[in-house]
């Protein structure tokens, strides 16, 4: 309603609340802000944006607002956008870095019969739960690395969280709301801790209470390139062992760039572990 009664109100108190959020709640909150406002003024969701002089529109709302859409679209090239790939869909997809393909065969080759014994197929799935194929290259990843702490942004139904549950020690799990199916489905286990958040705050804070244990964290929230932003900043923390983002593929070209070193739809991983699925 601000937006539409007075646009140039709204984005300003927005702009001047940037500064604040991100000393309050960290940088992630701030990108996220940076994001909304992009794609308001992208979509034209700010009507004074589409409104011409001659049909009523005051000239001097019509120029700061285009200047603050520059400004705002600058923070969020900068700071914000992760570049997508390009539509086109190869047959077959390679290894994000091929020198590693039989260093990470090796691993899995020498853990599925683990993750096939630990109990996995026990569990009851819901919808849009994580494939088995991607939570058993997570946990050879943590086998590998000899993680015995899980951190988790995104819970939705549980799922996920209980399978790390299986060979992890301990495992944080952080969501916005934490439903009343995840929290049945997870009350028995009692190696998992739930908490309710951002994920963006709570995940840093959680990794400080226990400095001295290598972790590995699975980003299942927020999504997209906010994702990506927030698994950088989390490898920067010395105890975290690796990074893993869940629903990836339009960004596979970018991740490359950024030291992603598997993806779980590539061709031969697929062929050869798909059937966990």
């Amino acid at each position: 309603e601000n937006l539409v009664a007075c646009p140039e109100g709204a984005v300003t108190a927005l702009l001047h609340s940037v500064g604040a959020l991100d000393e309050a709640e960290g940088e992630m909150a701030a990108l996220e802000l940076v994001k909304m406002l992009h794609h308001l003024v992208a979509s034209g969701g700010l009507p004074a944006l589409g409104v011409k002089p001659q049909d009523g529109g005051e000239p001097w709302r019509q120029q700061w607002l285009l200047t603050a859409a520059s400004l705002i679209r600058f923070a969020y090239l900068k700071w914000v956008q992760v570049p997508q790939d390009s539509s086109s869909k190869e047959a077959t997809l390679p290894p994000i870095l091929p020198a590693l393909q039989a260093h990470n065969s090796f691993v899995f080759k020498h853990t599925v019969g683990d993750f096939v014994r630990s109990g996995v197929y026990d569990l009851q799935l819901t919808e849009n739960s994580v494939l088995f194929s991607e939570a058993f290259a997570f946990m050879a990843f943590c086998r590998m690395h000899e993680v015995d702490y899980v951190l988790e942004s995104g819970v939705y139904k549980g799922v996920s969280t209980e399978v790390w549950s299986l060979f992890a020690k301990d495992v944080s799990a952080v969501d916005i709301f934490i439903s009343n199916e995840a929290n049945e489905r997870l009350s028995r286990r009692s190696n998992i801790r739930l908490f309710e958040g951002d994920g963006r705050t709570l995940l840093p804070q959680l990794l400080k209470e226990q400095p001295g244990r290598k972790a590995a964290i699975f980003i299942d929230g927020p999504k997209g390139e906010l994702a990506i932003r927030l698994a950088l900043s989390l490898r920067e923390h010395p105890q975290v062992a690796f990074v893993a983002v869940h629903d990836m593929a339009p960004y596979r070209q970018e991740l490359g760039k950024l030291g992603a070193f598997f993806l779980s739809d590539e061709s031969w991983y697929q062929e050869a572990y798909g059937h966990l699925d």
